[in-house]
């Protein structure tokens, strides 16, 4: 009896050094198992081609040396022999195949569910990977540690990207940075795809203002060429509504220059939209309610005779009696006038008059007086009141015409009462202001206020 060839061969086929100890090489069937099991936790550790390969060397030179090594007088029959050593091989051989069969079917589920942009399914499938798949096929194996790391990032992008729904676009901003670098990763399309379409169709469900926010910053954001560039559309289709919607909450709140600022930025951007005829519109209201905002804090101020400003909604000036408001110091005069002809709302008023200070007008009479209880006359020169003023039309700020009102008035009257406390001298000439009555002041501004 020799020792056989083939069942030494395929005995170390096995690569637990079965061929070796068929030969009675204890020493060498000890170091092949050695070397074995060092490889094999080398592959498993390193996960590497090199290592697969490395193996597969090994195999096949253990193989080669078994079938030199036999020939010589042995101890077992030839058939005994080759049936130990199937017996042997065999079952390592078809565990070797089942495993790498089940590494190929992980590895196919994985990538299936990735295509599906399935990442629970990701997880689940390579959860399924036993300590064999992992010696039949370490690379392959270890390759989908990166589809689930990708996921497992993308379910933490997931997690955050509900946080920038109240309108944080510096968050959205990282969210997107994350999701592109996940989409370096291969193969990651279709999950980064999933997350992206779930996050998107969450934005319709927020506030307008809010959506507005987060759709311009989708829409602006610089191309990347790869599907994240699908929501600048979605963001660009989701402005002008949410855009519209915004503006009319925000007039709801009299926050009107806010609502123009809106309603302008529409019409500009959107000039075709379904809603931009609407924003129109009521771009008209919101202009008129913030030059009404403009036209009373100027009036509150005391600045609108040096600034004037316009107000589209005021009566226009027109024949027949036209409301003013009157500004100025000269309430002395200007409060006689009939109730019809002036308004303390700047909606009603047509013009605006502002009234400067009063000057001398032209000298009416001059007459003696004498003081009680002093022996000498003076003389009083009785003259018309000037009051210099500026209209400005309400309905375009504009200057319609700059005079000087002269009001007339009854002069010297028998009895002139001087209440300044200071003593005339004697035959010494004091100018006088009139004392117009209700209808010399009214007289005098009828033809600024009620045009023929």
């Amino acid at each position: 009896m020799k020792d056989d060839r083939l069942a030494a061969a395929l005995g170390n086929a096995s690569l637990l050094g079965v061929g070796y100890m068929l030969l009675r090489r204890w020493r060498l069937a000890i170091a092949a198992q050695v070397i074995t099991v060092a490889l094999v936790l080398i592959l498993v550790s390193q996960k590497a081609l090199w290592c697969e390969i490395a193996l597969a060397v090994w195999w096949v030179a253990v193989v080669v040396h078994g079938w030199t090594a036999a020939g010589k007088p042995g101890t077992r029959p030839v058939r005994e022999q080759r049936v130990i050593a199937l017996c042997v091989t065999v079952p390592v051989l078809l565990a070797g195949g089942f495993f790498r069969y089940d590494a190929a079917g992980i590895q196919r589920d994985v990538a299936e569910a990735r295509a599906a942009g399935d990442c629970a399914g990701v997880t689940a499938a390579q959860s399924k990977a036993r300590y064999g798949d992992r010696v039949a096929d370490a690379p392959g194996i270890e390759g989908l540690g990166v589809d689930v790391e990708a996921c497992a990032e993308l379910r933490e992008i997931a997690r955050m990207l509900p946080g920038t729904l109240p309108g944080h676009t510096n968050l959205l901003a990282e969210q997107f940075a994350k999701l592109d670098a996940v989409l370096a990763k291969p193969g990651q399309d279709k999950t980064v795809e999933k997350v992206l379409d779930e996050y998107l169709g969450s934005l319709t469900a927020q506030s307008p203002c809010n959506t507005v926010k987060l759709a311009t910053w989708l829409r602006d954001r610089q191309k990347t060429r790869n599907v994240l560039d699908k929501a600048g559309p979605v963001g660009d289709g989701l402005v002008p509504g949410n855009q519209f919607a915004c503006a009319q909450s925000e007039a709801k709140a009299a926050q009107w220059r806010a609502a123009s600022y809106r309603y302008r930025e529409l019409i500009a951007r959107y000039p075709k939209a379904p809603v931009t005829s609407k924003a129109r519109a009521a771009l008209v209201v919101a202009t008129l309610k913030v030059q009404l905002l403009d036209i009373r804090g100027l009036i509150d101020s005391g600045e609108y005779c040096a600034k004037p400003a316009a107000y589209g909604g005021a009566p226009r000036y027109r024949r027949g009696v036209n409301r003013a408001l009157i500004l100025g110091a000269q309430e002395e005069y200007t409060s006689q006038l009939p109730s019809q002809w002036k308004t303390t709302v700047p909606t009603n008023a047509s013009v605006v008059i502002c009234t400067e200070e009063v000057e001398d007008g032209p000298a009416i009479r001059t007459c003696p007086y004498v003081r009680e209880g002093y022996n000498f006359d003076f003389y009083r020169t009785f003259r018309k009141v000037v009051v210099p003023v500026k209209i400005y039309a309400m309905r375009t700020g504009r200057l319609v015409k700059a005079a000087k009102v002269v009001i007339d008035g009854p002069a010297c009257p028998a009895v002139y009462t001087d209440s300044s406390g200071l003593l005339p001298i004697a035959g010494e000439t004091i100018s006088t202001p009139v004392e117009p009555t209700a209808a010399n002041i009214r007289a005098a501004f009828q033809p600024l206020l009620v045009r023929p």
